[in-house]
Order: C-alpha cells, then structure tokens, then sequence
C-alpha cells in the first residue's frame, strides 16, 4: 500500500463523511414518514469497488455493518450496470428486518464500477399480520410482511414500476411506504453524483489508493484504542423478559477475549433461537457486535471497513443469535440492545474504575392504527420509540429520557404526531424516581400518556424491561423497571405485559409507558449534596429518596440542603 500523506488521508475521509451526511440530509428532506422524517430511523452509506463500506453517516448504531453485508449481498448476486438501482431487504439473505428496506446504487467511472451508494430507511408499514409490522407473536418470517430479494427496482435508467405495483398491493400505508423508497432513490443518486465528483478531482487511481489508506487508518485507530485493555477474557449475561410466545426469560451471554488490539465476542451459552419475533439474523448478529466494541474506542474513529477488522464473532448456529430460517425476527432490535449491554457489561471487567451502568437496553417500541376520520376510508399507521435512562459514568450522570445504545433516532414531535394521526400524547415528562442512585445517577426514564380520539383500531407493545432492572455498578443502585398499561375510556385498567399484539383499542381509551431508568455508579451517599438538592428542585428525585438513600436532607419549602441533617445522615 502506498503511503498516503496525513493532509490527503483527513480531506478525503471527511470528504466521504459530508457525502453521505449530504445523503442523509437529502432524505430526510424527501421522505413521507414521521418514522424517517421526524425520527431519523436511517442510514446513508458509499461502499468501493469490492463493496466495502467506505463511509457511513452517523445515524443509527444498529446499522452498522449491516449495509456494508447488504451491500456484499449485491455485489455478490446481482449483475449491476450503470443507472441501476436495486431494492432489498430479505433478513435471511443479508438484510436486517421487513422494514429495514435498502436501496443501492452502482457507480461507474470512465465505464468501470468503482463503488456503490446505499441507503436503509426504516418503513412506516411492510405488510404481515400486524400494522406496522410489528407483531410480537409471529412464529416464522412469512408472518412478518413483505421480503423482497435483490431486485432491480431501476433497470439502465427505467423504473419498473411493476415493483412498485407488488409492494403497493401488500402494505396498509402504500403512499407513505413508497414515498420513502423514491426518497432513499434520491438519496444514493445524490451520493453517485457527489461520488463521482471526487473521482474527477483525484482520479480513479489515485483516489482507490487513498481510500484504501482510510480504510486502514480506521483499524489502526481500532486496535490502538483496544490495545489499550488489558489482554484477557470477560464474560457477562443479560436477560430478556421473553419472546413474545413464552414468558420464559430469553438469556444472552457473551464472552470477549481482548488479545493485542483484537477482540473476540462469542456468544456461546445464549438461548437457542425462540419461537418468538426476536431472533437475530447474522447480520444484525454482527452489527449489535460491531456496535458494542465502537462503544469502546474513540467516536472519533472514521466508520468504515477498517473498523471491523479487529474483531471476531462467534455465534452458534440454531442460537437466537444465529437462527435457522424461517425462524421469525422482526422484533430482533431488542435482543440487539441486550446483546450490546451484555458487550459493554463484559468490557466494565477491564475498565475497572471506568466501568459504566447499565442503560435500558430496549426500546419501549408501539404501533397504533385505525382510520382517520368519519366517513373516511383511509387508514393510518403509527410507529413510535420510547427510550430510558443510560447507566452512570465516572465522569457524570447517564443521558435522561434517551434511545438506546443500538439506535439514535428521535422522538416524534407531538406537534407533527398529533397534527397528523387522531392520537393526542396528554402527558410527557420525566419519571421521577426512575434512576439508579449512585454517585453518578443513572438516567431518568419517563411517562408518557397517549390517547386514542377517533374510532376503532389496534395497539401493538413490542417492548422489554418489565423484569430485568439496569444494574448498577461500583456500589451504584439498579434502575426501575418497565410498566405499560391501558385504561379504556369507561375506566377500566389492563395492566399489558412488554410484548402484545394487535389489542383492540377505542377511542378514548389512553395508553400510559413508563420507561426504564439506568443503573448508578458508585455508592449514592458519595453523591455531591449540591446535585442531590439540584434532582430533588428539578422533581427527578424524591426528598424522602435523598435522605434515605443519598443520605442528604433537603428542605424543599426552602429549596435548600440542611447541612447539619445531611452530616449527621453521612456520619451515621
């Protein structure tokens, strides 16, 4: 490889990064969905002439390598000539769920194919039993909606609207589903195009070369970071409260082996594949793996190929982390989330006093349907994530009221929520109480309350953390758990487990989350009397919690600290 000066390496590396950041921006713009649009459930992406991921955009964590997988799928199966585009999301031959539909597009320089630009958007609706494909109960693939192999949506520049004809006659919201397609098309013309004008600057040697070269200083960065973990093994579990078909715990166990800047994560000892939505294809299998050792390492580190080359997975075939198909896996995000805490629980081991507590690990995750209006025929559906509380770090409090560690999307405003469905969120704040006390708290969670206005319809919780707090660490305490219920619009109260699909809902009834909290860090009576004082003020913590467990008596009427109380609480 040739030596690649530092000055070209950083232009051309973060020439790639404001590309697809560029892409992401373009989709964004164009895109129908509040799940894409407001949430930002995406990802954009450019990979070179052997499908390698070159460049990703800093969006979603649990896309990570998966597009790159994608990607190599393509590469590997599809004849692809310039102004095509193909379309893409079967789980079982590289993709990740049904609605995690990619689309790429060859790019070709002075007639060669020199890369790809891809996209992945999270779908409003893909068809399957459930409004918004979200069924928590489904027992293989086919009950899931639509799979669709590598297809040539676009065809040397000629649309096959045939394609869009198929996907229009199994999906409930076929303006909105396919809007976002045409807008993740729009996406990856845009990265060609921006592509191909970093072709023209450097040309087509000389930029493969440089590109090579940031690939490689990617691992490096890699296995200095890693390499800076005392070699050893580490091994950690978690816990699911089930599948969805049994109440069973679902359990993950994850062993990692740091070795001279490698790492191996092995997954030995998880549960074997449930019956259940919640199994992982290998793809994702690798992507909550890549996810959970970047955690580890600098942020700064440019995301591309080089990034995985430090690390090995192991995962048993005929394991919820490997299934055989056609076991079902729409649900797989929050096995995903439990295998990257289980990850960062293991690596806590090696990091001693600079371990951290455990987040939520799931998200609280819902679709509602029904129809819009009386008299009308058109119906919607609405897709939503909740997050929680992270776990407590050395050096501060864990993120409040934040998604976890396998995604980055944002809440749904409730301006857009309520202005376009017949829902109204009546409550949204901060759950009091909700964080593991330690010297460094965990985040808080928070309660929601959202009402159905109009007519009949369904509700679907596809969810975790009704039986597994976030565990603290170094003296910290755990979080609080999950509660979700419903209470109907004559009053009556149906406590829901984290995983029901497709309940009947009315109008009026009111659908009430509580989020989970994160693990503390270190003993709470550690904990600076200011920021108890300042917790209790802001109504994220009880007085009778800051004296009883932060040993800090606060005088709320005053809004001040006692300190004679406190020392006599701390003394004793």
């Amino acid at each position: 490889m040739k030596k690649i000066d530092p000055v070209t390496l950083e232009v051309v590396s973060n020439h790639l990064i404001s590309i697809v950041r560029e892409m992401a921006t373009a989709l964004m713009r164009t895109s129908y969905s509040t799940i894409i649009r407001e949430m930002g459930d995406y990802t954009t992406a450019l990979f070179g002439a052997e499908a390698e991921l070159i460049a990703q955009a800093e969006h979603i964590p649990s896309h990570q390598g998966t597009l790159s997988e994608a990607a190599k799928t393509i590469f590997r199966t599809v004849k692809m000539e310039p102004e095509d585009v193909v379309i893409f999301n079967h789980p079982y031959e590289g993709g990740t769920h049904h609605p995690d539909i990619m689309i790429f597009k060859p790019v070709f320089a002075d007639g060669e194919f020199v890369g790809m630009a891809g996209s992945l958007g999270h779908h409003i609706d893909v068809g399957g039993r459930s409004p918004g494909s979200a069924s928590t109960d489904a027992l293989d693939v086919f009950e899931e909606g639509l799979m669709i192999p590598a297809l040539k949506i676009v065809k040397a520049g000629q649309v096959n609207e045939d394609i869009f004809d198929m996907i229009r006659a199994n999906i409930r919201v076929p303006h909105k589903t396919l809007g976002d397609i045409r807008a993740q098309m729009a996406a990856v013309a845009l990265g060609e195009r921006r592509l191909l004008e970093l072709f023209a600057k450097y040309g087509r040697q000389r930029l493969s070369e440089v590109v090579a070269a940031v690939i490689d200083n990617s691992e490096r960065l890699m296995r200095e970071d890693l390499g800076a973990y005392k070699d050893g093994t580490y091994t950690a579990e978690g816990f699911m409260d089930g599948d969805g078909i049994s109440d069973d715990p679902v359990r993950i166990v994850v062993t990692v082996t740091i070795d001279n800047g490698s790492v191996t994560v092995d997954y030995t000892g998880s549960s074997p594949q449930v019956k259940g939505p919640f199994n992982c294809a290998i793809t994702s299998t690798h992507a909550a793996t890549w996810c959970g050792v970047r955690y580890m390492v600098s942020p700064l580190i440019p995301q591309n190929e080089g990034c995985y080359r430090p690390i090995k997975v192991i995962a048993p075939e005929g394991t919820i982390v490997r299934p055989t198909r056609p076991a079902p896996l729409s649900g797989r995000f929050h096995t995903l989330e439990r295998m990257t805490n289980t990850i960062v629980k293991a690596f806590n081991q090696a990091r001693g006093e600079n371990a951290v507590g455990a987040c939520h690990s799931h998200l609280s995750s819902y679709a509602v349907s029904g129809t819009l209006a009386d008299g009308e025929d058109d119906h919607f559906v609405f897709f939503d994530l909740n997050g929680g509380g992270w776990g407590g770090t050395p050096v501060g409090d864990g993120l409040d009221a934040t998604k976890g560690l396998m995604s980055n999307s944002r809440d749904c405003p409730i301006e857009s929520l309520e202005i376009e469905y017949p829902l109204r969120m009546e409550r949204y704040e901060l759950l009091t109480d909700s964080a593991g006390a330690g010297k460094q708290r965990g985040g808080v969670g928070f309660y929601r309350v959202l009402r159905f206005l109009h007519g009949d319809g369904y509700f679907t919780n596809r969810s975790d953390g009704q039986k597994f707090a976030p565990e603290g660490v170094l003296g910290g305490n755990q979080g609080t758990k999950a509660r979700h219920k419903l209470i109907r619009a004559d009053g009556t109260v149906i406590d829901m487990s984290s995983k029901v699909t497709n309940m009947d809902i009315h109008s009026g009834d009111l659908i009430h989350f509580e989020t989970v909290g994160g693990g503390g860090y270190g003993n709470p009576a550690d904990r600076a009397p200011e920021k108890v004082l300042d917790d209790v003020l802001d109504g994220l913590v009880l007085a009778e919690q800051a004296r009883d467990i932060y040993r800090v008596a606060v005088d709320v009427e005053k809004g001040v600290i006692d300190d004679d109380a406190t020392a006599a609480l701390r003394a004793g």
